[in-house]
């Protein structure tokens, strides 16, 4: 299956406060997968976001550099393993043609968005409680203090 082509990312400062000490920070990818096979994730939602603000598959693909036939397999495939219809077409006419976000496409996005924030409040809470230890260390010879951990890993 071809994969979503991820879009730009998000520039974030680095991870060094003003004296230099290093930061360590989770990082993660989440997918949301029924009956073992994946049908939501960051690609498909960036996906999702696109049709919501261009009010068209077709400039939603374009914008996140893909064709319109694998942005509509992706649509698809959601749909198909979701049970949910999260896109609705209208055709052209006066006010031309267009595609929009469901109810259920948008209940969607929203639900992901907010498994993903609490996802990652647990995860920077478990890097904090496991990596502490190492987070503050001021340069790459400097030897962390092992085993001072809170976490038993």
């Amino acid at each position: 299956m071809h994969r979503v082509h991820p879009g730009p990312r998000k520039v974030t400062e680095r991870s060094e406060d003003a004296a230099g000490a290093r930061i360590w920070e989770g990082r993660l990818r989440l997918w949301v997968a029924i009956g073992g096979h994946n049908a939501l994730g960051p690609g498909k939602v960036r996906l999702l976001e696109a049709i919501t603000s261009t009010k068209s598959l077709a400039a939603a693909a374009k914008q996140l550099r893909m064709s319109y036939r694998l942005a509509w397999q992706h649509v698809r495939l959601i749909e198909e393993r979701t049970g949910l219809r999260v896109v609705e077409r209208t055709r052209g006419g006066r006010s031309g043609g267009g595609t929009a976000l469901t109810p259920d496409g948008r209940a969607l996005v929203d639900a992901y968005h907010h498994f993903r924030h609490e996802i990652e409040e647990h995860m920077r809470s478990a890097c904090h409680r496991y990596f502490a230890t190492w987070s503050h260390a001021s340069g790459p010879g400097d030897e962390p203090a092992r085993g001072t951990g809170t976490g038993d890993v």
